[in-house]
């Protein structure tokens, strides 16, 4: 059985947010067809389920346990003394350089998880595989321009051109970088070196049924509220849709993590909930009248999305989230971006539901035939069998 060298920028385990998310139904994959070793980087205490997870994959691992004010060191020298991206120095540890070079030589297939990891093996001589997912540099340079934040603005700024340049290196020093968009994939115009991958989503919610009659008037986004680009999605609905929304209508935030920001938002409008972390958010999910993702800032798969089109909700989307998708607008989901016109469809779901039935299952149906851990695992298997033949 072939090796795997697997290195993370965070823990996979608990999956919250989008990259830990992936990297945990990443791992469950390969452990299933190769052995892995996981090296990952966190700077809180490892918990005890991290382990019973991995342990029960039959995975072995190192994690290196790094105090917080160490990475924020490491990008201060970083910004000084080299043109690499700060967040490629803000997990860049000599330590972990040290232990990737005594024992990749181990390993068939080393893997790299996010352009934050790559530094590690970008330049060893074995069979190797960047998950990019998507292009961070193409996400900051437009995120610059609409973000709510001062601090993000002037970090897209000087981020942005520097992730890009790495992002090429690196495409052209990994044997094959995996991408979930394809107009990223088209952007760096190498196919020989690139490859599409379709983001996976649970399957388990095609089937999921349970709701909750008390947010049948709800207006729902999901996402991880400590995320700058779901800050900016929440702040900009509140600000620009949520004036014109039906009175007995009310917007919940349900996420992990909210940041101060985010959680004053009740005590501004008294049509706002914020749930912090919940045990099953898909319940709220598939309750709500709806779905939104006005995202202006990030970029990619939003996986959010996806999850709940299979949830089989009505989901109203932003040109940007819904782009990377390939879904049709009125036929799976609702594309719009001027916030009256947001405002107006979700108060004629309200008034007339039925209407807007049809996108449910046809929601369902296109992440059924798109968008499952199954077809993302048959077709990373395919790329790393042509990676090590």
């Amino acid at each position: 059985m072939s090796k795997i060298l697997f290195l993370s920028s965070r823990l996979p385990y608990p999956p919250v947010g989008g990259d830990r998310l992936k990297n945990y139904w990443l791992i469950k994959i390969l452990s299933k067809h190769f052995k892995v070793h996981l090296v990952s980087i966190t700077d809180k205490e490892v918990p005890k389920e991290f382990h019973e997870w991995a342990n029960g994959l039959g995975i072995s691992y190192k994690i290196f346990q790094k105090r917080q004010e160490l990475f924020y060191t490491n990008t201060l020298k970083g910004l000084i003394s080299n043109r690499l991206p700060l967040q490629v120095n803000y997990y860049y540890f000599n330590d972990i350089q040290n232990y990737v070079d005594k024992i990749y030589k181990d390993f068939d297939l080393l893997f790299a998880t996010l352009i934050r990891t790559a530094k590690y093996v970008v330049n060893k001589e074995k069979p190797k595989i960047l998950d990019m997912a998507d292009s961070i540099g193409l996400n900051y340079l437009k995120s610059g321009k609409k973000t709510f934040s001062i601090f993000w603005k002037i970090l897209y700024s000087i981020e942005g051109n520097r992730l890009i340049n790495f992002e090429k290196y690196c495409i052209n020093q990994f044997n094959k970088t995996l991408f979930f968009n394809k107009e990223e994939l088209a952007y760096f115009n190498l196919p020989e070196k690139t490859e599409w991958i379709p983001h996976g989503v649970n399957e388990n919610l095609l089937i999921y049924e349970n709701q909750d009659f008390k947010y049948k008037n709800y207006v729902a986004f999901f996402g991880k509220m400590d995320y700058q680009p779901n800050i900016d999605a929440v702040l900009w609905f509140t600000k620009n849709v949520l004036p014109y929304l039906n009175k007995n209508l009310k917007f919940v935030v349900v996420g992990a993590y909210p940041t101060k920001i985010i959680q004053d938002l009740p005590k501004k409008f008294r049509n706002v909930e914020v749930t912090g972390f919940v045990d099953d958010p898909y319940l709220i999910l598939k309750s709500s009248l709806c779905v939104v993702a006005p995202m202006q800032t990030g970029g990619g798969i939003q996986n959010k999305i996806l999850e709940c089109m299979a949830l089989g909700t009505i989901n109203i989307v932003s040109s940007l989230a819904a782009k990377p998708i390939g879904a049709e607008h009125g036929k799976h989901f609702l594309v719009c971006d001027d916030p009256k016109e947001i405002a107006d469809i979700i108060n004629k779901i309200y008034e007339k539901p039925k209407d807007f039935e049809h996108l449910k299952q046809n929601a369902k149906d296109f992440i059924k035939n798109n968008y499952t851990w199954t077809i993302y695992e048959k077709r990373l298997l395919e790329i790393i069998d042509a990676v090590l033949k």
